[in-house]
């Protein structure tokens, strides 16, 4: 597990970034190692703490609305000698002992290689051996992601079975302003193809000057994404409460001061920027949430963390209400196994353009589902286990009226979409 790039001061400093107090959105699979996809959702809280002498690191995990009383503990040791860190897991119920003899069940060993760690043990489950491994993501200072999976075929196959999306708690970082939260009934997803080596250009510009003079007219920016496998296309969501909010928004960015100044700049990057697909939610609650997110002050440099898989799948027709309830029911919860936070599903919006300045692909019916993943690494993961393929297995054929496209989107340094 040791890497030449780190040396053994900084592999002690492994957890640092989680001394501190924590929310967390959990996602727990309620029956492990039976090919279930029923999954529970809840909400914790983290408070984590070095110990004296720099090599225990110990949070406690508290979730009175899922377990009143309950409490889950994490005990790090980092070992100077191998450079390694072993993470014990008990909880008040006496989980992580063993009854007979007291002593605490075998740890998961490993450390940190940038800003992933991966941490693998042996265990008993259900009588079983099995393989353990936890796998960590530092995004930034006040952000961080840990789930766990077991392995009962010795490594060869993984399932993931539980997730924590940590936030430290309070206020946003002082380089974080809120992105504008509105529930957005009506999004467009535009694909925009440049000219050669424009992309970084267009970006600067459009991060500096096209993200508040659009949400200062009740438009969410919801994110900017660079495609990873087309250099020359830039990819961008935009939000609207509805219809009629879309086209006087849009009337007044287009017909105003800002476009007007900054106009050429833009379309001189631009080859085509007609490629706008017209999107609802699929069901109530089904789009992509702008609750509580954040993006970059226009100074920022850095990139945010994660990369948004994007799939746009054509329909012979309208979404049915059997293929909506198919998405909701049996494949999120089969994404969210395999590792993705599926963030949004999606159908084309039926109502006419009501602007037509901005061109859209009318006549369409198309299904879109949006999901994170923690780092490009993980995405690929996910699509080198045949996760996505699972997640359809059981749909009647025929639904598809022609090849999905699949979108590998890494945020821009401003968009409020990142891990």
């Amino acid at each position: 597990m040791t890497t030449p790039t780190q040396d053994r001061a900084s592999a002690r400093h492994d957890f640092d970034f989680l001394v501190g107090h924590w929310t967390t959105r959990q996602r727990r699979l309620k029956h492990r190692l039976q090919g279930s996809d029923d999954w529970e959702s809840f909400d914790a809280t983290t408070v984590n703490q070095h110990l004296p002498g720099g090599v225990i690191n110990f949070d406690t995990l508290v979730a009175p609305g899922w377990r009143p009383g309950w409490v889950g503990m994490s005990l790090r040791v980092f070992n100077p000698v191998s450079n390694l860190w072993s993470i014990h897991w008990v909880t008040n119920e006496g989980g992580g002992i063993d009854p007979a003899t007291g002593r605490l069940d075998a740890p998961v060993v490993g450390r940190f290689d940038g800003d992933e760690g991966v941490f693998e043990g042996e265990d008993l489950f259900d009588g079983r051996a099995i393989r353990v491994r936890f796998h960590w993501q530092r995004q930034g200072r006040d952000r961080a992601r840990w789930q766990q999976a077991f392995s009962d075929d010795g490594g060869l196959n993984w399932e993931v079975n539980w997730v924590m999306e940590f936030e430290r708690a309070g206020s946003p970082r002082a380089d974080e302003v809120p992105a504008l939260d509105i529930d957005c009934q009506v999004i467009e997803l535009r694909q925009y193809t440049l000219h050669p080596g424009r992309r970084d250009t267009l970006i600067e510009l459009f991060d500096s000057t096209f993200v508040e003079s659009q949400e200062d007219l009740a438009m969410a920016v919801m994110g900017q994404f660079r495609d990873l496998d087309a250099p020359d296309r830039f990819v961008w969501l935009r939000g609207f409460a509805d219809m009629d909010s879309r086209a006087r928004g849009l009337a007044a960015f287009y017909g105003g001061p800002v476009w007007r100044a900054h106009r050429e700049a833009a379309n001189a990057t631009m080859i085509d920027s007609d490629d706008v697909l017209l999107l609802r939610p699929a069901w109530r609650g089904a789009g992509v949430s702008m609750h509580g997110r954040h993006r970059a002050r226009a100074t920022a440099c850095a990139l945010p963390q994660g990369v948004l898989s994007a799939r746009v799948m054509p329909l012979h027709e309208p979404a049915s209400a059997d293929l909506l309830r198919h998405c909701r029911e049996t494949l999120t919860p089969r994404l969210r196994s395999g590792g993705a936070d599926v963030l949004g599903w999606y159908v084309s919006e039926t109502a006419p353009n009501n602007f037509a300045r901005l061109p859209v692909r009318e006549g369409e019916q198309v299904l879109v589902v949006f999901a994170m993943f923690a780092s490009p690494m993980a995405l690929d993961a996910f699509e080198r286990s045949g996760a996505w393929a699972h997640a359809w297995q059981g749909m009647p054929s025929g639904w598809l009226a022609g090849e999905s496209q699949h979108l590998r989107l890494q945020p821009t340094t401003r968009s409020a979409i990142h891990a």
